[in-house]
Order: C-alpha cells, then structure tokens, then sequence
C-alpha cells in the first residue's frame, strides 16, 4: 500500500529535540514509540477506529529532488506516513495532530505535490491527500472491487458515530438507553447494508445513515427496513442533542407508541443474503 507523506522542515537549522518530541506524542492516546539504530518509529493507532499512521524520524532524508527547495528551509529527516485509502475522517483527524505538532515546534512542510516548503495549511494538505487518493483508487480498480465506496459525508457520520459511541453510552447510562454498534454487511451483489441490532422493548440509540434495523425478540431475530420504519415512527423519535444529524433515540416516554408500531406493522420481508464485512473495508 502506498503512503502520503509529509516531510518536516525547520528554518535555518536542523537541530530536532528528540526528547521533546517524543513527549509531545506520549501523552497522545493511542501512539506507541519503537526505535533502533536506524529509525525512530512514532505508530498511532485510532483507539476507537483502529486506522494506523506513522511518524518516523530517519538517517537520512527521505524527500525527493530535495536539492531543488528553498535552502532556507533544512530538512529535519522526520516525516509522516498515512496510508492513501484510509477515510478522510481519520486523515483529517492526523492532520489535526500536525497542525499541533507544526505550531507547537515550529516546523514548515513539504509533500510531493508542492512547488517548495510551505507552513503547514490544513485544508491545502487536505486537498492533496484527497488528490492523491483518488487518483490511486483509479489506477487500483481490484481494490475497489474488493472493498465498499460510499460518499464522504455519509462514511465521516458513520466513523463519527463509531468514535463517540462509548461517550454516548456515558451519556445515556442513566437513562438505561441501548447505544449499538453498527453491523456493517453485504448483500449477495456485493452492495453494502447497514444495520443495528435492537432488543424490542428497549430504549434505544439509533445511528445515522442505517439501512436495516435487527429486531430481537428472545428467540426469534426479524430484518425490518429502516426506511419503513421510520416512515411510520418518525414523530415518536427525538434528534440525540448535540450530536450528528440523523442520529435518533426512543425516549421513554416514546417506547409504548414506538413497540406498537413494531409488532403491529407488517413490513416488507427482507430475504437478501447478508455477509458481514469490517468497517476497514469501507472507502470515500
């Protein structure tokens, strides 16, 4: 897998507090630091989402036609590395952490994809990854053939959702309210489905951009589509505060009206073939 790298510069010297460095990223959760005689390697693994990147720090300098830049800016042989398919979510996310990085310690940048070393710029870095990722995805069409694109937006709800589920259910622990993990599956056309299972009778969180709904009565499991659902329930489901637009609880105020409607309404049988897949199979 190629990576998107971006290089770290700093004016007039090369001098790199190592030891500073490393406790900027300690106290990020989630980076563990690994080095020899050849490499330091700074590993960041999501602790929720689990997408890795890696900050490293060489012998020697790792930028291309390096003779070519400005001389005013010195290479620090430091350096990130971000594999190009992971979600934008994630990318935008390591590229919060560089802005930190780059004010905290005065470092300029360089990607391959700039005429020279520039101070970093989010939304430009941003721009060029999102570039250079689907270019890739282009020359790569088995890759998308054995994962699942969808759009920007809905995958960005989606981690985000996955991200702030454990806050969600501290938010909701006194309220006894049920937030689920998604079920992410495919049908035998390969598309992609989204589900959540529900215990019937239980106050629930419901995620954004879901699909199907896995209703569990004890001994018997039906597969309702959510869109049927809602249609008849919509009225009855409140928006959870602050948080992702179509994201939807059943408060319980709201449960009697909300079970009725789902042991009542005789909806559409479902009878695709579902397989589950991970969430690291799905692309923007």
């Amino acid at each position: 897998m190629e990576k998107f790298q971006v290089h770290f510069f700093r004016e007039k010297t090369r001098d790199l507090d190592v030891e500073a460095l490393l406790a900027f990223f300690e106290v990020i959760e989630g980076m563990e630091i690994e080095m020899d005689e050849r490499s330091v390697r700074i590993n960041y693994k999501h602790p929720r989402l689990g997408y890795k990147a890696c900050f490293l720090i060489m012998p020697k300098s790792q930028v291309k036609d390096i003779y070519r830049l400005n001389p005013r800016y010195l290479d620090l042989n430091f350096q990130l590395e971000l594999p190009l398919t992971v979600p934008d979510y994630f990318a935008d996310h390591v590229f919060h952490i560089v802005k930190r990085l780059v004010e905290k310690f005065d470092y300029f940048v360089y990607q391959d994809y700039f005429e020279d070393v520039l101070p970093f710029r989010l939304d430009l870095v941003m721009k060029i990854f999102n570039m250079v990722k689907e270019r890739y995805l282009e020359l790569h069409p088995k890759f998308l053939q054995e994962n699942y694109l969808i759009s920007k937006d809905k995958l960005n709800s989606v981690l985000r959702y996955m991200d702030d589920n454990f806050s969600l259910q501290k938010y909701y622990q006194e309220a006894s309210t049920y937030v689920p993990f998604y079920l992410f599956l495919a049908n035998a056309d390969n598309r992609l489905r989204i589900g959540f299972e529900w215990k019937y009778d239980t106050l629930t969180v419901i995620p954004p951009y879901v699909d199907f709904i896995f209703l569990n009565r004890g001994n018997d499991v039906s597969i309702i589509k959510y869109q049927e659902f809602y249609e008849q329930a919509s009225k009855f489901l409140d928006d959870v505060p602050g948080f992702l637009k179509d994201s939807k609880v059943v408060s319980k105020k709201n449960l009697k009206k909300v079970n009725k409607i789902l042991k009542k309404n005789k909806f559409t049988k479902v009878i695709e073939v579902l397989t589950k897949v991970d969430h690291f199979q799905l692309i923007d």
